[in-house]
């Protein structure tokens, strides 16, 4: 028998949509950390001027940046995009972190 998998029908067109869009206030992120609740949202876009770190918790405590295995994301003209983890618990924060000696000015967009 044919193996049918069902899929939703946004999954089926291949189609990735956002009811909502929100411009945030340049968060900077410093040496301190910053968090930033995405919690609802489902995309996150980022612009930043400087290097930064980056990881999720469901704490909002903006220490828990670990330099030593977390990825970060060059600064200048590139906009990164990606989605906000699924099944992390009820609340989603986004935690940055300058990677070098200044202050990253991150332009947040939440969809």
């Amino acid at each position: 028998m044919a193996d049918i998998q069902r899929y939703r029908a946004h999954e089926s067109l291949n189609v990735d949509t956002a009811a909502d869009w929100q411009v945030q206030a340049v968060t900077v992120a410093d040496s301190d950390g910053i968090a930033v609740n995405v919690t609802g949202y489902h995309q996150v876009h980022l612009q930043s001027d400087n290097d930064f770190y980056f990881t999720f918790n469901t704490t909002g405590t903006d220490s828990d940046v670990d330099t030593s295995k977390d990825l970060y994301l060059k600064g200048g003209d590139t906009i990164y995009s990606f989605f906000v983890p699924n099944g992390l618990g009820d609340s989603v924060y986004l935690i940055l972190e300058r990677k070098g000696g200044s202050d990253a000015n991150v332009r947040t967009i939440l969809a």
